[in-house]
């Protein structure tokens, strides 16, 4: 008995298992994964003889310790920067206090002198 299949019905069943076959291999995928994850031996810790054990000591407190100079060290620029900065800006506030004092005397003076112009008329 032959089954008689058109081109058609062949895509359409394909396109109805494709979703399945693919969700099928995700999953033999993963299974496999795990599989070959629980053969993978953990590694295991030695144990660090004391000697080790100081020698990593040391450097570490030899890194921070350099570490903190650095910081140290930068903290020192970022100050003097802050305070190159700040002597600039009250030097141009200064600058710009001076102009506008003066300003503000040129323009007392000329009153002053407008009003003595009146008063001897």
């Amino acid at each position: 008995m032959a089954l008689n299949v058109t081109k058609d019905e062949d895509r359409a069943g394909a396109r109805r298992h494709t979703p399945v076959f693919i969700l099928a291999f995700a999953i033999g995928t993963l299974i496999g994964i795990g599989l070959a994850a629980t053969w993978i031996p953990e590694p295991r810790r030695k144990r660090k003889s004391p000697s080790e054990l100081t020698q990593r000591y040391r450097r570490m407190r030899n890194t921070s310790v350099a570490a903190i100079e650095d910081v140290r060290r930068a903290a020192r620029e970022t100050a003097g920067e802050l305070r190159e900065e700040l002597a600039a800006n009250l030097e141009a506030a200064r600058d710009e206090l001076g102009d506008l004092a003066r300003q503000q005397l040129d323009n007392a003076q000329r009153s002053l002198r407008r009003e003595y112009k009146k008063l001897r008329r």
